[in-house]
């Protein structure tokens, strides 16, 4: 026997069928287009009474007797009756859900609730649903918050101000770089992955760049963290993370990272087949531009490494000593040309001698060469390029360079924008975890209306 539709859902479902039946009569020889945008419209009046109306039949406490009797406390479990009805509305992906409910209010403790807030798990005072929250954030960590409205509104016909996608936004954006922070107390307490380790494929490749976004008051550095795997002279499954903030606290937020892939799982154990053994952990690659704060962050987090200068920084270093030596031109030119071909091929020794032959014309070009003598002096060991092709090593850290772009500078450097510290940092731990292909997992709704402003709407 066919079960029988519940009158609220069969009324919902007739009244869009009358609609679409009135639209075949006002619409006939129309064009395709023109059907599409009618049936759209009728359907999206529909979704709001049909949502209300499965919300009804499945939702015990709506129910016109049951929602007479009485119901315990979630806070203390005393018995309390319907204290009166009250309305309630809440933006959904359906549209706007106009809801009439009991509501009790516990003479012991003092709470009051509904079954909206316990049955539905939509908290009082919040005014979107969790599906729609979802949505927000995310249009809201992919672009600029008056365009995500306008794409909101264009693509569902639900319509937010662009503020309430900044809160909400914002919102999830903290509460985010308040897990990871958590995450990475964790860490560095017990040496261990905070989360379920996700190992990257291959090699495990640790990157890190730096790169500016204007804020109310100034310029900052953001700092950008990559960890991927390395297999067949390919990055494979990267991730990042990213903020303003302290090269040490940086480190440990990189490190959490890494962890989570695998750099922290034990690769071998090395001693005596008796007794006890030596962990050694897996080991990395590190590439950066020859920046110390990048170099120290590997010497404290990561045992097993090997240190790669990213080989186009190093060239850049070259260019800037042809341009003091000869100026600009194809001399200049030709010569970093031949330098850089020399580092390739035979390492940083072949460039220091090159550089210690040439004679400085003016103060200024001897000036030059001091430091960048002292540059490649320093880092002399991580720019063997032979030797690192020759072990199949990545040398050039495009892939940090890109995540840099796409990740910060194409969502937080438009004309005009200027972040405040918390409206920054919550939108750079969102965009971390969405570039990383990982779920933006949104907590608990707080009402809007208590979020204190923290930025522009940007």
């Amino acid at each position: 026997m066919a079960r029988p539709l519940p009158e609220e859902i069969v009324a919902a479902v007739t009244t869009l069928a009358e609609e679409l039946a009135a639209w075949c009569v006002e619409g006939r020889d129309t064009t395709l287009a023109v059907h599409e945008q009618a049936v759209l419209e009728r359907v999206r009046r529909a979704l709001p009474r049909l949502l209300g109306a499965v919300g009804a039949v499945t939702t015990s406490g709506l129910h016109p007797r049951l929602g007479r009797a009485r119901a315990a406390c979630p806070g203390c479990g005393r018995k309390a009756k319907p204290h009166q009805a009250r309305a309630r509305q809440v933006s959904t992906r359906c549209g706007t859900l106009a809801l009439t409910r009991p509501w009790y209010h516990c003479g012991g403790c003092g709470h009051g609730w509904s079954v909206v807030e316990t049955t539905l798990g939509v908290a009082d005072r919040v005014r979107l649903s969790a599906g729609l929250r979802a949505w927000a954030v995310r249009l809201g960590t992919a672009t600029d918050f008056r365009e995500a409205a306008e794409l909101l509104a264009e693509l569902t016909g639900l319509e937010l101000g662009a503020e309430t996608l900044r809160r909400q936004t914002e919102q999830a954006g903290t509460a985010l770089r308040a897990a990871e922070d958590a995450a990475a107390a964790r860490v560095e307490r017990t040496r261990a992955a905070a989360e379920p380790v996700e190992a990257a494929p291959g090699l495990l490749l640790v990157e890190a760049d730096g790169t500016l976004v204007r804020y109310l008051d100034g310029w900052h550095e953001v700092k950008v963290g990559l960890v991927a795997g390395w297999e067949h002279g390919a990055v494979v499954a990267p991730s990042h993370v990213a903020a303003r903030e302290p090269a040490a606290r940086f480190g440990g937020r990189l490190l959490t990272e890494a962890a989570r892939r695998g750099a922290l799982e034990i690769d071998h154990w090395e001693g005596e087949v008796t007794g006890r053994g030596l962990a050694v952990l897996r080991e990395a690659a590190m590439l950066g531009d020859g920046a110390a704060w990048i170099w120290n962050l590997a010497d404290e987090h990561l045992d097993r490494r090997v240190e790669v200068v990213d080989l186009w920084h190093a060239a850049q270093h070259l260019h800037a000593v042809a341009t003091a030596l000869y100026g600009e031109g194809e001399r200049a030119a030709a010569w970093a040309r031949a330098r850089r071909g020399a580092l390739l091929a035979q390492g940083a020794e072949a460039v220091l001698a090159a550089l210690r032959r040439v004679q400085a014309p003016t103060p200024e070009a001897a000036e030059v060469l001091r430091v960048e003598r002292g540059y490649f002096t320093k880092n002399a060991d991580r720019m063997q390029y032979p030797q690192y092709r020759l072990d199949g090593l990545p040398i050039g850290s495009g892939a940090i360079e890109s995540a840099a772009d796409h990740l910060v500078q194409q969502r937080m450097k438009r004309a005009g924008m200027r972040w405040s510290d918390a409206g920054g940092d919550a939108l750079l731990a969102l965009r971390a975890r969405l570039r990383s292909d990982r779920p933006l997992t949104l907590p608990e709704a707080r009402p809007v209306d208590r979020i204190p402003r923290r930025a522009r709407a940007a």
